[in-house]
């Protein structure tokens, strides 16, 4: 099989006027969020639960879309969980982790149809408290989903059956309160006064680079 000069041509062209743009949309994008992210959590390694993982992938979501956000998390999640200070995250843990912070992508994409970035401007202002909502009814989502999964394995490490008994515990003992008080207050802090700055910063970029949703 041989190859004209009108078909090496248009491989070019193919190159240049799809896979660079392609390649920049499904990789090089979602890949600086998740270094962003990776940066950031060993940067705070320290606080446990004060993170700017979740605005991050809740960004990303209103971004970059439902799907690459999702990738964010996974991906992000995959590294960071795999190499934790904190302790390395077995293979159903990891999967649950994803899973719920997939929650975030989610809430960003659904924020978009509802406020276009053209509303959303640097300074806080009444769009910040759309985004302290999403963060509240995501950071509750996400630690009752964890918590949950927290419950069964307590419950089969003492060899019980009472899995609704070892759930509540885990949700609603002192240390899981605190920790959710901590998550879920840095969570609104930062989606309401960081969120429509960093938001409307990707969007500026995705201008620049010409970007096709």
């Amino acid at each position: 099989m041989s190859y004209t000069a009108g078909d090496s041509t248009q491989i070019q062209g193919l190159r240049h006027g799809v896979l660079g743009p392609v390649l920049v949309r499904e990789v090089v994008v979602p890949l600086a969020f998740v270094l962003a992210i990776l940066a950031s959590n060993y940067a705070l390694a320290s606080l446990p639960d004060v993170k700017f993982f979740d605005l991050l992938v809740f960004a990303a979501g209103y971004t970059l879309g439902f799907r690459r956000g999702t990738m964010v998390a996974a991906g992000a999640w995959l590294v960071y969980g795999t190499f934790n200070p904190w302790g390395t995250a077995g293979p159903f843990l990891l999967v649950i982790l994803m899973m719920s912070e997939m929650v975030y992508a989610l809430a960003g994409a659904g924020l978009r149809r509802l406020v276009s970035p053209q509303r959303i401007r640097f300074a806080p202002g009444w769009q910040s408290l759309l985004f302290a909502a999403a963060a509240i009814v995501c950071t509750l989502t996400y630690d009752v989903l964890t918590s949950i999964y927290t419950g069964v394995v307590w419950a089969q490490m003492v060899g019980g059956t009472e899995y609704g008994r070892w759930i509540w515990i885990a949700l609603f003992n002192p240390g899981a309160l605190l920790f959710f008080a901590v998550h879920g207050g840095s969570n609104v802090f930062f989606f309401s006064f960081l969120g429509p700055a960093l938001v409307k910063g990707v969007e500026r970029g995705k201008e620049a680079l010409r970007w096709e949703r």
